[in-house]
Parts: structure tokens; sequence; C-alpha cells
């Protein structure tokens, strides 16, 4: 059974890693932006938009799955799980709560500069804090990987 709790344990940061990609993938629009020019440039821009959207209920389920291979885990190596088990006892745990109010943020800039941009309003200045706020996160999305590595030999 122990090796179905370290199976279910490694489902979170698998995906993870899945969605870490995609993030990075994304933030490929940055460097996109200042090249490309009409209608290809409106294509890649939909397209960004498109998978921001994605990459946001991806990060809510790679969350949701951290609680639910915890819960699995406790289940089969203690056979109940308590709700301290549940609530995070580690930076690492903490950090990803906080890692989702930032992708939240992070997503509200985004429709906002979106809506701003199709009512023909300014947007500039919230798309440039959407785009600095993504380059933060990406330095903290390393750290709480790195972090989760060496988190997850406690379980190992």
């Amino acid at each position: 059974m122990e090796v179905v709790a370290t199976a279910i344990i490694l489902l979170h940061p698998l995906s993870a890693l899945a969605v870490i990609w995609l993030f990075i993938n994304q933030r490929k629009w940055r460097q996109k932006s200042t090249i490309l020019k009409g209608s290809e440039r409106q294509k890649e821009l939909k397209n960004h938009e498109k998978n921001g959207n994605k990459l946001f209920f991806y990060v809510i389920g790679v969350i949701s799955l951290a609680f639910l291979s915890k819960i699995f885990y406790f289940q089969i190596i203690n056979g109940e799980v308590g709700i301290s088990d549940l609530i995070p006892n580690h930076f690492h745990g903490w950090a990803g709560l906080l890692g989702l109010g930032l992708m939240i943020y992070l997503r509200h800039l985004g429709l906002r500069a979106r809506k701003n941009r199709l009512e023909k309003k300014p947007f500039a200045k919230i798309s440039n804090l959407h785009g600095r706020l993504s380059d933060i996160m990406t330095y903290l999305i390393m750290i709480h990987a790195f972090l989760g590595f060496l988190y997850l030999f406690t379980y190992l």
C-alpha cells in the first residue's frame, strides 16, 4: 500500500511541473508582443488570453490535487484523515495558497487589460503590471517548486 500512497502523493508535483511549463510558455508573450504586428499579433494575443484562462483553472486543479492527494495518502497510511493533516504546516503549503492569491490577482489584471483594450480605454499600465507580476511570480514559482521538492522527502 505504501507504493500506492507514494504514487498518489507524486500526482501533485508531477502535475505542478506541467503547469509550471505552461506558465513559462505563457510568459513568452512578453517577448512576442514587441515583435509581432497586425493580424499575427492579434492571433497570438487571443491565444495568450485563451491559454491564460486555462492556466488559471489548471493552477486551481493542481492545488486541489495537493489536498486530495494528502487526503488519500493519510487515509492509506494512517487509516484516517484529520483536519490537521490538511492544514499546511510548512512554508511550501502556505506559499501555494499565497501563489493562488497572486494567480487570482494576475488573472484579474489580465481580464481588466482585455476589457479596457476592447472598450478602447487605456490599458498599457495594467498590461505592464500584469507582465511584471508574472515576472515576479516566475521566481516565486521556482522557489516554491524547490521547496516542494525538499518537502517531498518527508513523504518518501
